[in-house]
């Protein structure tokens, strides 16, 4: 699985509420504008999927605004619960 960062600018209740519906298994909330999802996709997919951006149908009604970031690595101090997610979805890679 990939990891991505999701990164708003701003709270968006319409944005975080496709998180929570397309990846009901695979988001994490790190804060109300910051989050990290899993998927086998790739960032371009995931965000058609978050109503984003869609290069098929670009002129289509967004549920926000955000930078969205494959991880390749990580570093940092944060909760546990931050870590044992990140390293649970990066095995997810080589467990099946």
């Amino acid at each position: 699985m990939t990891i991505f960062a999701i990164l708003m600018p701003i709270q968006q209740p319409k944005l975080v509420e496709a998180i929570k519906t397309e990846f009901p298994n695979d988001h994490l909330s790190i804060t109300e504008t910051q989050w990290l999802v899993s998927s086998f996709e790739t960032i371009v997919n995931v965000t058609a999927k978050l109503g984003i951006y869609d290069e098929k149908s670009p002129s289509a009604p967004s549920n926000g605004n955000a930078i969205i970031f494959a991880v390749s690595s990580y570093h940092g101090r944060a909760p546990v619960l931050v870590w044992d997610w990140i390293k649970a979805k990066l095995e997810a890679n080589t467990n099946g």
